[in-house]
């Protein structure tokens, strides 16, 4: 009796082991006649992956008709009367389904796992990877011998397989194009490694910022000219290893670095030019194996940089190509506001000193690109076009003025701007007795009694500069050195403070006119 019992229980185990393990939560079955099988994945937000129906063994369809012809993989399923969002396609999925002919992803799939079409050979045409696609697994496409275009629309997809020989798209001997949309930012490491048939140009878009490492790795049939778009900053390790039938390289102005053997053995290689006008980060082997002596072609203006470059001084000398001055258009919005001091043609890396002048009655307000600095200081290195703001300043009259003052700190200098009016009504410098002025030895002047300690005495012009500082309760201001203009003095004490606007002529007889 007892082995009759164990002899059952070894004979029912036996069964259990040979018994697929299924991968499927449910199974719907198309209108166009395959069954699929889903997984839930999140059931509170309601969201499913595509999945094969066995989760076990080498064939994932045993004893399941596999899906044939034209697969439309659904955005949306229903099953016991709840809709679920279709996020994801599975791992091995479709794998060996020779006869899918075509398949269409939905835009609501973010991530295809690893070999999810692995071998499908019976895929013609082309396959197209939507614009919300944030991964692609390891041989996701491995095999798929027909398809001959790859539309790739994934726009912050980070991840396309894991190594060269897990390539998404390995193995694929009759893909020959690959177009990228615009609004794509970046190319994965591995994104189209390996793809020895690509024989038609890429066309990089303008969107793209980085191209990861072995993007295009031994695409030995890639031809023509590579152009790298100007918004990339990166361009990977061996991102363009051994593609020998490239003719032309052009790097765009804000690549800042170029990984090891990124350009590696590309022996058609016959020039390569640069846009950046600050060299970029480079390799010793990001060209090596390319044809001795081809022409490097850097900016104009920047060509002592790269020959004085440590890691770009083995690819001297440079040829060049563009301007060799650097143009800054400096001016304002309407010339009746005042004027701009400075500008011209500089040469790359030359101090630009720009001074915006005030007509009377006007103030500074800030440069056309939000810059407020004035006088503004900064290195030539691009073509820069900007404009003066002024505004108009008003007369207020009021009893008791407010004055409310900006306390800016810019490279260790207290300058203060006023950010209402510094004007009041019109009045007699009687009305300031301790503040005079000696209009022919062209002087303020400031006098207070024993009782009142001056603690700041300081001259400002019109656009907010301080010119001199001082203190004590007598001294006074030598207007000589200073030009024509509007200025402003302000003197604190040790219980008030008390402001002046002063016009000063310096070719009249009276030379400086007093207004609180």
């Amino acid at each position: 009796m007892k082995n009759n019992l164990k002899a059952t229980l070894a004979f029912a185990l036996a069964l259990l082991v040979a018994m697929p393990a299924w991968a499927y939560d449910f199974s719907v079955r198309m209108n166009y006649g395959d069954m699929l099988y889903f997984d839930i994945v999140n059931a509170a937000q309601r969201q499913v992956k595509v999945v094969p129906p066995v989760a076990t063994g080498s064939d994932h369809y045993a004893s399941h008709v596999r899906p044939a012809g034209v697969l439309s993989i659904p955005s949306v399923v229903e099953y016991n009367g709840i809709s679920y969002e279709v996020v994801a396609i599975g791992e091995r999925a479709f794998s060996g389904c020779l006869d899918i002919r075509t398949i269409t992803i939905p835009a609501t799939v973010h991530t295809i796992e690893p070999y999810a079409f692995y071998g499908c050979t019976g895929i013609k045409g082309s396959i197209v990877i939507g614009e919300n696609v944030r991964s692609i697994g390891n041989s996701a496409f491995y095999g798929c011998t027909g398809v001959n275009e790859v539309l790739f629309r994934a726009e912050n997809c980070t991840t396309m397989g894991g190594s060269m020989s897990m390539t998404a798209f390995g193995n694929c001997r009759n893909l020959k194009s690959v177009k990228i949309s615009e609004g794509v930012k970046v190319l994965p490491d591995y994104a189209f490694c390996g793809m020895d048939a690509l024989s038609d140009s890429v066309q990089l878009p303008s969107s793209l910022e980085r191209i990861g490492a072995y993007a295009f790795a031994y695409c030995s049939s890639l031809p023509g000219r590579m152009v790298i778009p100007d918004n990339v900053t990166t361009i990977g390790e061996c991102a363009f290893h051994q593609c020998h039938k490239i003719s032309s390289v052009t790097i765009g102005a804000s690549v800042r670095q170029i990984g090891g053997r990124a350009f590696y053995h590309c022996i058609g290689l016959r020039q390569v030019i640069i846009n950046a006008t600050t060299p970029p980060q480079v390799a010793a082997t990001s060209f090596s194996e390319v044809k001795k002596g081809i022409p490097f072609k850097v900016p104009c203006v920047s060509k002592q940089m790269y020959t004085d470059n440590a890691e770009w001084h083995n690819y001297a000398p440079f040829s060049t190509h563009g301007s060799c001055s650097i143009t800054i258009n400096a001016s304002v919005l309407d010339p009746v506001t005042g004027s701009v001091v400075g500008g011209g043609s500089y040469n790359y890396g030359d101090n630009v000193k720009l001074m915006a002048l005030c007509a009377e009655g006007y103030a500074f307000e800030g440069w056309s690109d939000g810059n407020r600095d004035n006088p503004r200081t900064f290195d030539a290195k691009d073509n820069l076009i900007v404009r003066a703001n002024m505004r108009r300043v008003m007369t207020i009259v009021q009893k008791d003025t407010v004055y409310v003052v900006d306390t800016v700190y810019r490279q260790g200098t207290r300058v203060i701007r006023d950010t209402v009016d510094f004007f009041d009504a019109v009045r007699s410098v009687t009305s300031i007795p301790e503040i005079t002025v000696d209009s022919p030895k062209k002087r303020i002047k400031w006098n207070f009694s024993r009782r009142e300690k001056v603690t700041s005495v300081a001259l400002y012009d019109q656009l907010g500069e301080c010119l001199y500082t001082g203190n004590g309760r007598r001294g006074d201001i030598d207007m000589s050195r200073y030009r024509t203009g509007t200025y402003y003095v302000r003197i604190q004490t040790n219980n008030r403070v008390l402001r002046a606007r002063c016009f000063y002529n310096a070719n009249s007889n009276e030379t400086i006119i007093i207004k609180k």
